[in-house]
């Protein structure tokens, strides 16, 4: 019989404890450790940072030295805060197809071998050692040429393509393929190194188009980013790359990345142990914990601005990974700036998270309702602002370039939604 050399190598590297640090700006501080104890996680703050740190999960994790345990549902075990590190769609397939090519299986393996992949290229402050990532080279990336590697990768084809890409970095996380890059304004270049801070470089992100997307699914959610800036909303820089073809990709710079310092960043879905698939969650929760969160109402507006827009903009895929909150290395938590914001629907064909109890169909008088409950001062204004712009739409995807046909059949939705 062969033996799997491949398989018999992966069970002896298994991990049954893996140690979190968390970097802030140069150093990296030991945060805790993971200890896998059969089929249960178990995590414990390090003595020192419980000197002179701060809670990474307020709600869902106690500050103090004693060994936590988490149920099963809805992370297989892990911490909220942690289940955020691991990829979504994209990233595990990308893991899953990376995997089998050493003869590997991903089920086999456990939420620590997962984390240990991600290593210190996740969103946010954390980083997982030791750690299987394999980094990434400093080569200029070919947005084209990338495009074609990945559409082999969904197509299931070939295992080389798949290293390459594992060794770029992997996924951000997130339905549609994406990498982490560095940009050069000045030059306007991209590499797929995304330690460089000098000379000019910013760490990106970059998306591309999955099998399901439109064409254009680049230059909508441009004309949304432009959109949601006259709105009000709060977003990191984003802009639209061409390869050579002319073909375009959108593009936003990481909000959790300041020159080599990192923010921490949680999503609602960590934050709050959502299962974001499933999610039953309210703009009204997320309002409560949020300005319980930042200590401040000041939240309540900025979420009445982005649930306005969702609601008025068909951006139905709001679960609740697509919307974070970040702490600086004094432990001041803030809203994130907004992300993913585009014409979607969700896989219930309403929206993911509901407003005053109504994702079916919510429009003006759940948001009134909403700022009612919470008091906002503002926000029959921000609510009237947010449907002004929208009803605009076509001027941001002429700025954005979107064509006729495609501005035509979003325009006709969201002109139906701001009456409401």
């Amino acid at each position: 019989m062969k033996i799997n050399q491949n398989c018999l190598i992966f069970k002896k590297m298994s991990i049954a404890k893996l140690d979190i640090f968390i970097k802030f700006s140069k150093e990296e501080i030991q945060l805790g450790q993971l200890v896998l104890d059969g089929s249960s996680v178990l995590f414990k703050y390090a003595d020192d940072y419980l000197k002179t740190g701060y809670n990474i999960s307020p709600f869902k994790l106690k500050f103090d030295a004693s060994i936590q345990e988490n149920p099963r549902v809805p992370f297989g075990g892990l911490f909220g805060v942690f289940s955020d590190s691991l990829p979504d769609a994209w990233g595990q397939l990308l893991l899953r197809r990376y995997l089998n090519s050493k003869g590997l299986i991903l089920e086999n393996i456990n939420s620590l071998d997962q984390l240990s992949y991600v290593g210190a290229n996740g969103l946010g402050a954390l980083i997982y050692r030791p750690s299987n990532n394999r980094g990434e080279k400093n080569v200029e990336v070919d947005l084209d040429n990338l495009y074609s590697n990945i559409s082999e990768v969904l197509k299931g084809e070939s295992s080389k393509i798949i290293d390459q890409l594992f060794e770029y970095g992997g996924s951000p996380g997130g339905a549609r393929p994406k990498i982490y890059a560095s940009y050069n304004k000045a030059a306007d270049t991209l590499i797929y190194d995304n330690s460089i801070f000098t000379g000019g470089y910013e760490n990106w992100i970059l998306k591309f188009a999955a099998t399901v997307d439109s064409n254009e699914i680049a230059n909508i959610e441009m004309a949304y980013y432009y959109m949601a800036l006259d709105a009000g909303l709060k977003m990191s820089t984003c802009k639209l790359f061409h390869g050579k073809s002319g073909k375009t990709y959108f593009g936003t710079k990481r909000f959790d990345r300041i020159g080599t310092n990192r923010l921490h960043m949680i999503s609602v879905a960590g934050l709050l142990h959502d299962n974001y698939q499933q999610s039953q969650i309210d703009y009204g929760t997320i309002m409560q914990q949020g300005s319980e969160l930042v200590g401040s109402a000041q939240v309540h507006e900025q979420i009445l601005r982005q649930a306005s827009f969702n609601i008025f903009a068909h951006n139905r895929d709001d679960h609740s990974k697509n919307f974070a909150f970040l702490m600086d290395e004094k432990g001041v938590w803030s809203f994130a700036p907004s992300y993913d914001l585009t014409f979607s629907s969700s896989s219930q064909g309403q929206h993911s998270t509901t407003c005053s109890g109504n994702g079916i169909d919510p429009g003006t008088k759940e948001l009134l309702e909403l700022a009612s409950h919470f008091s906002i001062k503002k926000g029959k204004d921000i609510i009237a602002q947010v449907k002004d712009v929208v009803s605009n739409w076509k001027l941001y995807a002429d700025k954005a370039e979107v064509s006729f046909r495609g501005q035509k059949s979003i325009d006709k939705v969201l002109q139906s939604l701001v009456v409401k």
